[in-house]
C-alpha cells in the first residue's frame, strides 16, 4: 500500500492510486504542512497559539485534530510527545518534503484554497511558507538544469528550464541555461530564436537591455584547449601567488588561461582549474551568476571522474556558500550533505561547519549555529588554519551581536581581527571591523566604535565589496542614531550598494523601515523585507518585519510575530515582543 499527500495545489490524499477523504477540518491540513515542513519538532504550545487559541479547550482541539491528521493517513504517520516529534512510514510520500528530488517546477501553491483568516499567526506562517517554497523551486529548477546541462544532456536541460520560466518568466540564469542548452543540442536556430524573443521580453517589460548571463549564453562554445598539463599547472601556481598577493585581475586572468588551456581528459586538473577560478571569482572579485555555478558543477564531474574527493567537497561547499548568500536553505542543505558525503579532509570539515553555521545564523537557528560555528574553529586551529578559524570566530561574534551579547560579541571579534591581522588578511577585515563597532555602539563605547568603523569604510570604499558597503554602512547607521545624527543617509549608501548576500540587505532594509515608518518609501521597504526574509527563510528578520508592521498597522501583527519567534533563542528579540 503506498499513500501520496499532496500539499501543493488543492490538498488530496491518494491510496494505492485512488483519492481517499481527507482529515475533518481544514486546520488538521495545517497542522499537516506545518509538521512536514517544520525543521525541528514544534512545542505543542506553539501549534497550540497558532491554530486554537480561541477555542474553547485549546489543548483538546489540538488533540483532536492530530488524531483525525493520522485517521486520514490511515495511522502510517507517528506523531507524539512535546515537542512533537512527526514521522512518516516509508510507503508515505509527502511532496513539499520530496520537493528537493523533483526538477524546481511547483505544483501548485501550498494548501491552495484554504483559509485560516480566523488563525492570523497560522496565516502568516502560510504567507511565509509559500514565498520560501517559490523561491527554492526557482533554485532547484536551476540547479537541475546545470546539472543535466554539464553531464551532456541539453536537451533534458532545455525542458527544465522552459517549464520553469512558464513562471519566473524574468529569470535570467535560466535564459541562459535555454540558449546554451539549444546551441549544444544542436538546434541553433532555435537559440537564436529564443535570444532574440528574451531581448524582446526584457524590453518590453523593463525596459533593459539584453541581461549579461544571457549575452554570455549567446556567444557559443569554448575553445579547444591549447596548453600542455605543464603549463596548465603553473598557470594555477601563478595565479595563487597573484591573489595572495592582491592582485586579483591579474590572477582571474592567470586562472581564465588555464582553464581555457586544459584538456578535459585530463580530469584531475580540468577539475582543479574550474574549482580555483570559480572560488577566485566568487570570494576575490563577486561572481555569482550562471557561468561561476557552470564552473563549479563542471568540477564536481571532474572530481568524481578522477575520484578527487577534496576537488568535489571544496566545489559542494562553494556552491552551498552560493546558496547561502541567495538565501536558498534548501540548495544549502543539498550541497552541504553532498560535501560531507566526499568524506573531506579535516581542514575541509572545518570551511564546511563555517558555510552551515553561518547559514544556520541566517535562519534565526542560533543555538545550532554556535555548535557548527564552533566545531568549525576547533578544526581550523587543529589544522593551522588561521584564516578560517577568524572567519568562523567572525560569524559567531556575529550570533553574539544579533542575541545582544555585545560584551561576548566583543572578545569575539577582537580575537578574530587580532588573527586577520596577523594574517594580512585586509580583504576580509571589513565585516568583523562593522560587527565589532555594533558592538561598541551597544556598550556605550563610541570612542572605539568611530575608530573602527572610519578605519573599516576607506577599506570597504578602496575594494568595492558591494557586501563590505552593506555591513560597514549598517554600523555606521547605528552609530549615527546613538549619537542622533543622520543614519537614514548611511542606510540608503547601504541598500545602494545591492549586496549579493540577501542577508546584509535585509539586514539594512529592517534598520531602515524603522527610520522610514509611516511613509511610502517606508512601505515599499517593509514589503522588500517581508519578501526577501520568507523566501530565504529568515526567521528572525521576518518577525521584525511583523514588529515593524505592528507599529504601522496595529497590535495583531505583534501576536503573529511572537507565535512566529517562539523558538527562536533571542533574548534581545523576547524583549522586543513584549506587549
Amino acid at each position: 500500500m503506498t499513500t501520496a499527500v499532496r500539499l501543493l495545489g488543492p490538498p488530496e490524499i491518494v491510496r494505492d492510486g485512488v483519492v481517499v477523504a481527507g482529515p475533518r477540518g481544514y486546520k488538521a491540513w495545517g497542522l499537516l504542512a506545518f509538521l512536514a515542513l517544520a525543521e525541528r519538532p514544534p512545542s505543542r504550545q506553539r501549534l497550540v497559539s497558532m491554530l486554537f487559541e480561541h477555542a474553547d479547550d485549546p489543548r483538546g482541539a489540538l488533540r483532536w485534530n492530530l488524531a483525525e491528521m493520522r485517521r486520514a493517513l490511515g495511522g502510517r504517520v507517528a506523531v507524539g510527545r512535546d515537542p512533537l516529534t512527526f514521522t512518516a512510514e516509508s510507503d508515505v510520500s509527502i511532496d513539499v518534503i520530496g520537493l528537493a528530488r523533483t526538477t524546481g517546477v511547483l505544483q501548485g501553491e501550498l494548501l491552495e484554497g484554504l483559509s485560516f483568516e480566523d488563525s492570523p499567526a497560522f496565516d502568516t506562517w502560510l504567507s511565509v511558507e509559500r514565498q520560501r517554497l517559490i523561491a527554492d523551486c526557482r533554485a532547484l529548477a536551476h540547479r537541475r538544469s546545470i546539472e543535466l546541462l554539464t553531464s551532456g544532456q541539453p536537451e533534458q536541460a532545455a525542458h527544465i528550464a522552459v517549464r520553469a520560466l512558464e513562471g519566473d518568466r524574468l529569470n535570467d540564469e535560466l535564459h541562459a541555461v535555454l540558449v546554451t542548452s539549444l546551441a549544444r543540442s544542436g538546434d541553433q536556430a532555435a537559440a537564436r530564436m529564443h535570444l532574440a524573443r528574451c531581448a524582446d521580453l526584457y524590453r518590453r517589460e523593463l525596459g533593459v537591455g539584453l541581461p549579461p548571463a544571457v549575452a554570455a549564453a549567446a556567444t557559443g562554445a569554448p575553445a579547444e584547449p591549447t596548453a600542455s598539463a605543464a603549463a596548465v599547472r603553473s598557470l594555477l601556481d601563478l595565479a595563487d601567488a597573484s591573489l595572495s598577493a592582491g592582485t586579483v585581475p591579474t590572477g582571474i586572468d592567470q586562472l581564465r588561461r588555464a582553464v581555457a588551456g586544459v584538456a578535459d581528459t585530463d580530469q584531475q586538473l580540468s577539475g582543479r582549474a574550474r574549482l580555483a577560478l570559480a572560488s577566485a571569482l566568487i570570494h576575490s572579485a563577486g561572481g555569482r551568476g550562471g557561468d561561476v555555478t557552470t564552473l563549479l558543477h563542471q568540477a564536481i564531474v571532474h572530481g568524481r571522474r578522477s575520484g578527487d574527493a577534496a576537488i568535489g567537497a571544496a566545489a559542494c561547499r562553494e556552491l552551498a556558500f552560493l546558496a547561502v548568500q541567495a538565501g536558498h536553505r534548501i540548495e544549502v542543505e543539498h550541497w552541504l550533505d553532498l560535501a560531507e558525503a566526499w568524506g573531506p579532509s579535516e581542514a575541509e570539515k572545518a570551511r564546511i561547519l563555517g558555510v552551515r553555521g553561518m547559514s544556520l545564523s541566517d535562519t534565526g537557528a542560533y543555538d545550532e549555529a554556535l555548535t557548527a560555528l564552533g566545531g568549525s574553529v576547533d578544526a581550523a586551529r587543529r589544522c593551522g588554519n588561521r584564516r578560517q578559524a577568524a572567519w568562523s570566530q567572525a560569524m559567531v561574534g556575529r550570533v553574539r551581536l544579533l542575541r545582544g551579547e555585545a560584551s561576548q560579541a566583543a572578545l569575539v571579534l577582537d580575537e578574530a581581527l587580532h588573527d586577520i591581522r596577523a594574517e594580512r588578511w585586509t580583504a576580509f577585515m571589513p565585516f568583523p571591523q562593522a560587527l565589532r563597532g555594533e558592538a561598541a555602539v551597544a556598550v556605550g563605547d563610541a570612542r572605539t566604535a568611530h575608530e573602527l568603523l572610519d578605519y573599516a569604510w576607506v577599506q570597504t570604499v578602496e575594494s568595492g565589496d558591494q557586501c563590505w558597503v552593506a555591513a560597514v554602512s549598517h554600523a555606521q547607521a547605528t552609530l549615527a542614531l546613538h549619537e542622533k545624527r543622520d543614519a537614514l543617509t548611511w542606510c540608503r549608501t547601504g541598500l545602494a550598494a545591492a549586496p549579493w548576500y540577501l542577508w546584509l540587505r535585509a539586514r539594512v532594509i529592517e534598520l531602515t523601515t524603522r527610520l522610514t515608518l509611516g511613509t511610502r518609501e517606508g512601505a515599499d521597504l517593509l514589503d522588500e523585507l517581508e519578501r526577501i526574509a520568507s523566501a530565504g527563510t529568515m526567521r528572525e528578520l521576518v518577525v521584525r518585519a511583523l514588529i515593524q508592521r505592528s507599529r504601522v498597522d496595529g497590535t495583531r501583527h505583534l501576536a503573529h510575530a511572537r507565535a512566529m519567534a517562539t523558538d527562536i533563542t533571542n533574548s534581545a528579540l523576547a524583549a522586543e515582543l513584549l506587549p
